[in-house]
């Protein structure tokens, strides 16, 4: 089963094949908007709609694509981070004073070893992931009704979808960024927007 972008209601199919080059999508019976548009788009609009935090964009891509790739971006994600953090650490030895990389990394990965480093982002992903999860669970057993797409294993998918804006962490690197204070604020802001807007997409249906 698939789902309209547009309210989130259940759609048995999002479009009709009349020919190999000729397909019809289908609107929506509950909001009478096209099921899903980006079916038609190409995958560069799809991304480009997720970087300006879309939700249809959002939907699309937990519900009614073919992507499956989780695991990988859940990886990358990790050796961005730690290598963010690790790269970080390393500077603050020998360019940045203790007042500067402050806001950049905590003082549990004071420890410029890469593999303390490693353990401590995967620790700090699974631990995120875990208290959304409870923190859901007990959302909905305080309700009393879940929605009717809702599982652990999606809500998962859509905070490492939403968790992806902290790949803008690893251009700091390239840029020489990386102890600017405002630069890791503003990435850390924009990912919670995405991770707000994946939450509430795959929470609403």
């Amino acid at each position: 089963m698939y789902i309209c972008i547009n309210c989130g209601a259940e759609c048995k199919e999002l479009y009709r094949r009349y020919c190999p080059s000729v397909l019809k999508i289908l609107k929506c019976e509950k909001c009478g908007l096209l099921a899903d548009k980006y079916i038609e788009y190409d995958p560069v609009i799809v991304f480009v709609d997720l970087i300006l935090i879309e939700k249809p964009a959002y939907r699309h891509l937990l519900y009614n694509s073919n992507f499956k790739s989780y695991w990988k971006l859940i990886i990358i994600l990790w050796l961005a981070e730690s290598l963010r953090i690790w790269f970080a650490c390393e500077i603050s030895k020998t360019e940045l004073n203790a007042s500067e990389t402050e806001l950049v990394y905590n003082d549990a990965s004071q420890d410029c070893n890469f593999y303390s480093v490693l353990l401590h982002t995967a620790f700090a992903f699974a631990a995120f992931i875990c208290a959304v999860i409870l923190i859901t669970e007990l959302k909905w057993f305080i309700i009393g009704k879940k929605p009717y797409k809702y599982s652990i294993k999606d809500l998962s998918r859509a905070l490492i979808v939403g968790g992806s804006g902290q790949l803008l962490g690893f251009l700091g690197i390239v840029w020489r960024h990386i102890a600017s204070g405002h630069y890791y604020l503003l990435i850390q802001g924009y990912t919670v927007l995405c991770l707000f807007t994946a939450y509430s997409g795959k929470n609403s249906c």
